[in-house]
């Protein structure tokens, strides 16, 4: 047992020898009593929510999960002082692991585990008069109930954890592959299906042997490999809705085109060469989009990639603790970027912003780190810096900036101001905390009339 759990299964032991037999033993009577009708509560709970739906179902729950939560509600509830603790955390840290690795997630457990405290509590409690007994076996309930969730919970974080070192070390290792040889390798697996096709369209008799395109080379690196590369990219997703649109209806319909008239076949044979033209000019997005992206750089401005924020200020944090130093953020929002981008069109919005962060880099630190915060918002991360010490950092920026003329095409020049927010790590160890304040320092700056720095109190 790990050491979380020893003092996990010592509170549990001293639970149960704190409850009276009386109250056991109502207990007891009344888990195996309101199982059935408990897990059914538990169930239809889960089973309402869409996540849940999607791993679970009513026949899974009919057939196996159902019995089996109502003996882990018999179990926990009927235990005793002189049974083995170590037992029922193990049980636990299993159910902990199995729900992490099918991703239910704690929360809707928790939820469920709500609702089957609720019941039980209406069915101890339900007489007219108080009853001390009744009352007693309510709180040894929640408290057993409780006490088992925390050491399931422990065991699914863990498993979590180690789930996602996992997979950020996969996607690591993904990361060495050519990202130029593995674009080239996926053209030509896309070209070679599409080529493959036209020929047995044109020249094939039998309409049924029209491949798929979630068969072929291409389909399967799409559905296996890629994930790895480009997980949560919204073209990615556009690019699987495609491929099935091509299955499952495309083809059907070239199928049945090759028997019928020329026009037709031709028809469908454009509407097939259309979606694959996108499928490629999505897939080549992806490419260009990982090279900036592994590379830990916003692919516009060449800042440091959002996405390393909370890497970052998690260190700085620790650092900060561990060397008593103090550190500082900047966050920066260009004045009025709307009406650069209204007036002169999103090319000299997408100058503006790539001028403003060249800005930011060559002012800043080498130990500084610089984040395209997001639209026209920048980040900056002031290392061993004070409030004071950022504050000037800050203006310095400002006053850079606004000195600027950038170029506008046949029109003269442009100059742009910035608003800024700086706050000081203030010793909390969520880092969220000191951009939230950062944040309110610039609004309170926009509101002062923009061109200027303004510190969180």
């Amino acid at each position: 047992m790990t050491s979380s759990e020893k003092i996990i299964a010592s509170q549990w032991h001293d639970l149960l020898s704190s409850a009276s037999n009386d109250a056991r033993s109502m207990l007891r009577n009344i888990a195996r009593q309101q199982a059935g009708v408990l897990s059914r509560l538990f169930y239809d709970s889960l089973l309402q929510d869409p996540q849940a739906n999607a791993i679970l179902s009513s026949e899974e729950v009919e057939s196996r999960l159902s019995a089996s939560l109502q003996q882990w509600l018999v179990d926990i509830l009927s235990a005793d002082p002189e049974q083995d603790i170590v037992n029922l955390i193990a049980q636990q840290r299993h159910i902990g692991v199995m729900h992490s690795r099918v991703n239910v997630t704690i929360e809707l457990v928790l939820r469920g585990v709500r609702i089957i405290k609720l019941a039980l509590m209406r069915a101890l409690l339900h007489g007219p008069e108080y009853d001390p007994v009744s009352a007693e076996a309510t709180c040894l309930a929640v408290g057993l109930i409780d006490i088992a969730i925390e050491a399931m919970s422990a065991a699914y974080s863990r498993s979590r954890e180690k789930a996602t070192r996992a997979d950020e070390a996969f996607r690591g290792y993904a990361a060495t592959v050519n990202m130029s040889l593995e674009r080239e390798k996926q053209r030509a697996a896309l070209f070679d299906w599409s080529n493959r096709l036209l020929q047995d369209m044109m020249i094939s008799q039998d309409p049924m042997s029209l491949s798929r395109i979630g068969q072929s080379p291409f389909g399967f690196w799409l559905r296996h490999k890629a994930p790895a590369l480009f997980a949560d990219r919204e073209q990615f997703a556009d690019i699987g809705y495609r491929i099935d649109r091509i299955d499952r209806t495309l083809l059907p319909a070239c199928q049945k085109a090759m028997s019928g008239a020329a026009e037709d076949l031709r028809g469908a044979t454009r509407t097939i060469v259309a979606e694959v033209e996108q499928i490629r000019t999505l897939v080549e997005a992806l490419f260009d989009h990982l090279v900036h992206l592994e590379a830990g750089r916003d692919a516009q401005t060449q800042l440091l990639n959002r996405r390393f924020l909370p890497t970052v200020l998690s260190r700085e944090i620790e650092l900060s603790r561990d060397m008593d130093s103090q550190f500082s953020v900047l966050l920066l929002d260009v004045d009025h970027f709307k009406n650069v981008n209204d007036t002169y069109g999103h090319d000299m919005g997408d100058r503006v912003l790539e001028r403003v962060a060249q800005l930011l880099s060559d002012n800043t630190r080498s130990g500084d780190f610089a984040f395209r915060y997001g639209g026209e918002e920048f980040l900056l991360v002031c290392v061993e810096q004070t409030i004071d010490q950022a504050m000037r950092t800050a203006e310095n920026i400002r006053q850079q900036i606004a000195a600027q003329a950038i170029q506008i095409p046949n029109q003269g020049t442009l100059s742009v101001t910035v608003s800024i927010g700086v706050a000081q790590h203030d010793g909390h160890p969520d880092y969220q905390r000191m951009i939230d304040r950062a944040d309110e320092a610039l609004y309170a700056a926009k509101n002062a009339g923009r061109n200027r720095c303004i510190a969180s109190t």
